[in-house]
């Protein structure tokens, strides 16, 4: 018992009692009276949440700084090149660049396109399902077929299933799939089981034990709706505000701009000529005010912040740039980037993808045995390519990467290069080139290298 207590009740007064909420945030008051928040489980919505999806995907299509966002981290995730894996067996790796040119069930997208796909429908919508379908026509008879989370049919629920998800205990065992896009007709498509082994389901869990996945412009939907609406509001004024013109009051209230005393037409500049005891009085348009891009920045670095989008990425404003702040927010985006490629596509598409491929081509004879193999990522470029090359060069050199890696980091295939490599060469001596670019026969400063077989002085 404190002293206090103790003295009050010597007293007889009531014991005194602190307040509940030991944390601030937990209080009450008229300052959080409109903070409302419930406590929900990760799972407490029975499908994904349709309004925050179908808001997401409309702003996608219309508001052009959701669509930035997007594309801006679809192109440093995927690139041009995609997330491919790094085989140590040539035949392998000729293998699997063969199938990844027509992976797709349609017939219409390769790899990278697919892996583009499908983080567009993961950011965008929140989740994204890819199933395994039969390709007779290809060595490796394995496509994938991408789905939206519309094809999960939520109806589906019983002791085992959850919102169009089967479990066996805390397993998931498979999905209740539409056989083709719901919107098409219905009231006739029926849904059918699709094993968890025939389709991998790709999203960014927000909590443990989530089971489905949100949007990713969910924590900024709000503010981009409204900076959009803010935007066209500024424009529509700037439109009245171009309506610059004079209203002429005579002095009988008659109108001398028209002898059927009808109301002109207004348009920008109209003016007539005064007569003798006529007044005239300019209108006096709205004008969107000084205040109007410095809101727009401060709105727009909120939206990044929330979409882990550099500011001057989103907006495309470079005038407050500098090398070394410029440098820093590429570094710290190039850590989300990675932690998207290998945290998320490599373990929930990647890798998946590529062990039924690889079972597929073992059990049918295209490969002996199963082949190890790394998966490589486009890399962010920063702001001096030059610094960049120089300490790539110093790694490999110290051991601490190899070329394939790097060269890999670029899209390409070491393979390949170095077939490009030797053919520059023999061609070169070939025809008796000395190119300032062979390290066989000149230094980086230009000068002839000494010769392998001439003995090495020392001093």
């Amino acid at each position: 018992m404190s002293i206090s207590n103790f003295i009050n009740r010597l007293l007889g007064r009531a014991p005194e009692v602190r307040s509940a909420a030991l944390w601030d945030a937990a209080g009450g008051g008229n300052r959080l009276a409109n903070w409302r928040a419930f406590p929900k489980a990760p799972n407490a919505w029975l499908d994904n949440p349709i309004t925050v999806r179908a808001r997401s995907e409309g702003e996608f299509r219309n508001n052009p700084w959701a669509r930035r966002v997007v594309d801006s981290t679809l192109a440093a995730v995927v690139g041009s090149t995609g997330l491919n894996p790094q085989f140590k067996d040539r035949n392998a790796a000729a293998l699997w660049t063969d199938w990844a040119d027509h992976c797709d069930a349609a017939a219409r997208l390769d790899w990278v396109q697919t892996q583009s796909l499908i983080l567009q429908t993961v950011m965008v919508s929140g989740e994204c399902f890819v199933q395994f379908v039969i390709n007779p026509d290809a060595a490796v008879p394995l496509s994938l077929q991408v789905l939206g989370p519309e094809f999960l049919d939520t109806s589906r629920v019983d002791g085992n299933t959850f919102a169009g998800i089967r479990y066996d205990g805390t397993e998931r065992v498979g999905y209740w799939l539409f056989e083709r896009h719901p919107a098409l007709a219905p009231a006739t498509i029926q849904s059918v089981f699709v094993p968890a082994t025939e389709c991998v389901h790709v999203f960014r869990p927000i909590a443990s034990g989530a089971e489905r996945g949100i949007p990713w412009l969910a924590p900024v939907l709000l503010a981009l709706r409204e900076l959009q609406e803010y935007s066209e509001a500024a424009l529509v004024r700037a439109k009245v505000a171009s309506l610059y013109s004079g209203f002429v009051q005579t002095a009988d209230g008659s109108n001398p701009l028209n002898g059927t005393n009808s109301v002109p037409t207004l348009e920008p500049g109209s003016m007539v000529r005064l007569q003798p005891g006529e007044i005239v009085e300019f209108s006096e348009p709205p004008d969107v005010g000084p205040t109007f891009d410095p809101f727009i920045r401060a709105q727009l670095r909120k939206i990044a912040a929330g979409s882990n989008v550099p500011y001057e990425i989103l907006s495309g404003d470079l005038s407050a740039v500098t090398f070394a702040s410029g440098r820093h927010g590429l570094l710290e985006w190039r850590r989300h980037i990675e932690a998207v490629q290998y945290a998320l596509l490599v373990p929930q598409l990647c890798a998946p993808v590529l062990s039924r491929w690889m079972r597929m081509a073992v059990s049918l004879g295209a490969l002996p045995t199963r082949a190890k193999a790394r998966w490589i990522g486009p890399q962010i470029a920063l702001l001096d390519e030059k610094a960049e090359t120089a300490a790539t060069i110093m790694k490999i050199r110290a051991g601490l990467t190899s070329r394939a890696e790097s060269v890999s980091a670029n899209g390409w295939s070491i393979d390949e290069i170095d077939a490009e490599i030797a053919a520059d060469n023999a061609r070169a001596d070939r025809l008796g080139l000395v190119l300032d670019s062979d390290p066989r026969k000149t230094t980086t400063q230009g000068q002839e290298q000494a010769s392998a077989n001439e003995p090495q002085t020392t001093n």
